[in-house]
């Protein structure tokens, strides 16, 4: 006889709140940006900036190499252009 665990294949992992989390994180996004996935993928959920932190630093306590919260928005502050100085002058003066 052959028994129905062997032979029944196994179901793949639910995607949940954490699944949709480190696929952002490990695609290089910032914790806004990978808490706005997860809100998109479950609008119900009560994911927070802090839950998307916790996953980042799971993902690091393992060994990943991902970059902390701060790095990327220093990535993120650099990439965007400067505002021209002339724009900072009050235009009344």
């Amino acid at each position: 006889m052959t028994d129905k665990k062997k032979t029944e294949k196994k179901a793949a992992p639910k995607r949940g709140v954490g699944t949709v989390a480190i696929e952002a994180i490990t695609a290089g996004k910032t914790n806004e940006e990978a808490l706005d996935a997860c809100r998109e993928a479950f609008p119900d959920a009560k994911t927070s900036l802090a839950s998307i932190n916790w996953y980042r630093n799971k993902l690091r306590a393992e060994g990943k190499k991902v970059p902390t919260a701060r790095e990327l928005k220093k990535k993120v502050a650099a990439k965007k252009p400067a505002a021209k100085k002339d724009a900072a002058k009050d235009p009344l003066e």
